[in-house]
């Protein structure tokens, strides 16, 4: 067996992600016999985005390969040279009760569906959604697909399919009461329940049981938080924009106000260049007959 040993790296803490330094015991094929370096490169990069049991996790990509041997073996009547190389390897290997962050992307009653970090795979089956917590809603999200379909089915013909609206065929999770949305912009902490790990590939099975439900949305709570009280003065006139500042988003009103006072000032610029150039013109005439008559 290969030994293995973690080795502290600048991404310590970084989560899942972890780096191991481990012996292989490599298997070279006999077209790699003079260039052993580019053969074994070749077989790191089939370990590449699977689950490798020597470190528990998956492998990202391989560095500091290092020959253990000087030479090779060649053993009974099989032409493959054996030897030992050392490799330190990028590993992703969650850890069960840990906390994870995945974006959605299926939602059914039976399940959450989620992708993490852009490439792994996980879901949240319904038996580990609080169900004091969040109820799955079948209808407003449903009732947008199925009006889009009948709309494109109007346009394109009976018979043409349509792309889902919003990513969501079969409804979604939401806070109960609120109607919320489950998670925040479509991202969604939880905990890591159970790892399986079957041929060459691991599969994550999340948890929202032990995870404190939080009011997401932070966009619509800054609105809500940051509407003016009208009857509040003070208020109103700490977020009155200022006048000679043009660069401070204004209301509608405001800027069809400035959008005025611009084209006014530009109309008095216009008018006072022309007054200019008139004046120039007249000075230029007076000169011209001046010199005309002394040279008369």
């Amino acid at each position: 067996m290969p030994k293995t040993a973690a080795l502290p790296s600048a991404i310590a803490g970084g989560g899942p992600f972890l780096e191991v330094s481990t012996n292989l015991y490599i298997h070279l094929p006999p077209c790699f016999a003079t260039k052993p370096i580019e053969g074994i490169q070749e077989q790191l990069n089939g370990f590449l985005m699977r689950y490798m049991p020597q470190v528990d996790g998956v492998v990202l990509a391989h560095s500091d390969l290092e020959l253990l041997q000087s030479s090779g073996r060649i053993m009974y009547d099989s032409p493959y040279c054996h030897f030992w190389i050392s490799v330190k390897l990028l590993v992703w290997k969650p850890i069960k009760g840990s906390t994870l962050y995945g974006t959605i992307n299926l939602q059914s009653p039976d399940h959450i569906g989620l992708l993490l970090y852009g490439t792994f795979n996980a879901s949240i089956p319904s038996e580990f959604i609080p169900k004091d917590k969040y109820e799955f809603n079948p209808n407003s999200s449903y009732s947008r697909v199925k009006h889009k379909d009948q709309d494109d089915n109007n346009d394109q013909g009976e018979g043409s399919s349509a792309a889902p609206v919003n990513g969501l065929l079969n409804g979604e999770w939401v806070v109960k009461g609120t109607g919320e949305s489950i998670g925040h912009e479509g991202v969604i902490e939880f905990e890591v329940s159970e790892l399986v790990r079957t041929n060459d590939m691991l599969t994550v099975t999340g948890s929202l049981m032990n995870v404190p439900m939080k009011m997401r949305r932070p966009s619509t709570m800054t609105k809500s938080s940051l509407a003016l009280d009208k009857t509040d003065p003070v208020q109103t006139k700490r977020s009155a924009p200022e006048e000679d500042d043009d660069t401070v988003a204004r209301p509608g009103s405001d800027i069809k106000r400035i959008k005025k006072e611009k084209k006014k000032d530009r109309k008095v610029k216009n008018e006072d260049n022309i007054e200019k150039d008139k004046k120039d013109k007249k000075e230029k005439k007076e000169k011209k007959e001046k010199k005309i008559k002394s040279e008369a």
